[in-house]
């Protein structure tokens, strides 16, 4: 039997190329055999090249492998086109430096050579856009200056209408005592002389002294009247709305429509405000009137019926309303479309175009009710009031839960920031 001889296996280790004979007619040195393949395993990448004899018999056998020149090939491919992409992104970042360096100049402005119709060239400044940034800014506040002014010059001069009215008045006043004190006067020095004479004068004198006696009397109650709705005060209660609009006197007049649907508690709400009790719901045939005061705001209400044959006669209740109450029921989920429906109707109003609007959602005591996110939610509030001042609040009518958080809204609309207080 014969034996067949079989080759070594390679012991030399595997070179890179750059240790491979670059000439094929240069010997393979004794014991070395050519890189000819590849190998694709993933723990040999660090030594990735192998010759037939590694392929078969040494480390590599048994591995994934490939050709040397096609997987050189194949880098080679790979590398051009890492080279294309290279180029194509170093061209994007050059092409955005070039971009930022223009928008630099853009916004620092700058001088630039131009020519004039003869053909001589002078530098000329060029604005950029932070300049003109900061020119539309003065411009801005140049303008609402001139309107402050403006609105100054009305504000003083309404108080200075005020305090010729007042001084006219007082000097007024000052005469009329005057004269008063005169008649007065005059009347006592008449009764001493009566006094002084016999008794057939006296007695004949008496129609006169009577008649005298009577005037001085309703002198005397025209002046106690007087005095007592008249408080003789130099203060001057001066109140600025938000449009820098100038109020003076203790309270300013707020006219204001109560509305919704019918058992929505819109007369309750009023009369909780009113006089602070709760009052049995009636339905409302017509309209009720209140004023209530709160802090320096005096605020008439018109609380106008919600029936549906009713509320075609809410129109005649719009003219100089400056604030829209509506009261939805928040226990009827029911008729929260309908509310919604009528509000809607309310907006498109011309007379209420800048009047604010107060939403009450009321009787949120009750368990189970719709909230007031939910009800913010359900009646797409945010879209329907867009452009307007508006403010949704939770209350309950019989206890005055919310009710003075909604007038204090009101109160923060109507008068600018910082004057709440004033009495």
């Amino acid at each position: 039997m014969r034996m067949r001889a079989t080759r070594p296996p390679c012991t030399a280790p595997c070179v890179p190329p750059t240790c491979v004979p670059s000439a094929p007619s240069t010997p393979t040195p004794p014991g070395r055999w050519p890189n000819t393949f590849v190998c694709l395993e993933e723990a040999c990448q660090s030594g990735p090249l192998m010759c037939c004899v590694c392929k078969e018999y040494g480390k590599h056998q048994g591995h994934k492998h490939t050709v040397l020149e096609t997987e050189a090939n194949q880098i080679r491919a790979s590398i051009l086109d890492m080279a294309h992409c290279i180029r194509s992104f170093t061209d994007e970042v050059s092409e955005y430096s070039r971009n930022l360096v223009g928008i630099v100049q853009q916004i620092e402005g700058g001088e630039q050579i131009v020519e004039d119709g003869i053909g001589m060239a002078h530098t000329e400044h060029v604005p950029g856009t932070a300049e003109s940034a900061r020119s539309c800014v003065r411009a801005y506040f140049a303008d609402l200056h001139e309107t402050l002014c403006r609105q100054e010059e009305m504000a003083l001069s309404v108080v200075d209408a005020h305090v010729r009215e007042r001084l006219i008045w007082l000097r007024q006043q000052q005469e009329d005592m005057t004269i008063l004190l005169s008649q007065v006067s005059t009347a006592c020095l008449h009764c001493e002389k009566t006094l002084q004479q016999d008794d057939c004068r006296v007695v004949m004198s008496k129609q006169e002294i009577n008649c005298l006696l009577e005037t001085l009397q309703k002198q005397q109650h025209q002046f106690t009247e007087l005095e007592d709705h008249i408080q003789l005060d130099a203060g001057i209660p001066v109140t600025f709305t938000k449009d820098n609009r100038v109020h003076i006197g203790p309270k300013m007049e707020i006219r204001v429509v109560t509305l919704g649907l019918d058992g929505a508690g819109k007369t309750t709400i009023l009369f909780k405000l009113k006089q602070d009790e709760f009052m049995q719901p009636i339905p409302t045939i017509g309209f009720n009137v209140e004023t209530v005061e709160y802090k320096n705001l005096k605020f008439t209400i018109w609380d106008v019926g919600g029936k549906h044959k009713l509320r075609p006669l809410w129109k005649h209740y719009y003219l100089n309303t400056q604030a829209v109450v509506f009261v939805i029921d928040s226990c009827h989920r029911d008729r929260l479309m309908e509310a919604h429906s009528e509000l809607a109707k309310l907006l498109t109003e011309k007379e209420l175009r800048d009047a604010l609007l107060l939403i009450f959602a009321n009787k949120q005591d009750v368990p189970g009710v719709v909230s007031v996110e939910e009800m913010t939610e359900l009646l797409s509030l945010h879209k329907l009031c867009c452009g307007r001042s508006w403010h949704i609040q939770g209350c309950d009518a019989r206890s005055g839960m919310g009710l003075h958080e909604g007038l204090d809204w009101l109160s923060r609309q109507l008068v600018a920031a910082g004057v709440l207080d004033v009495a």
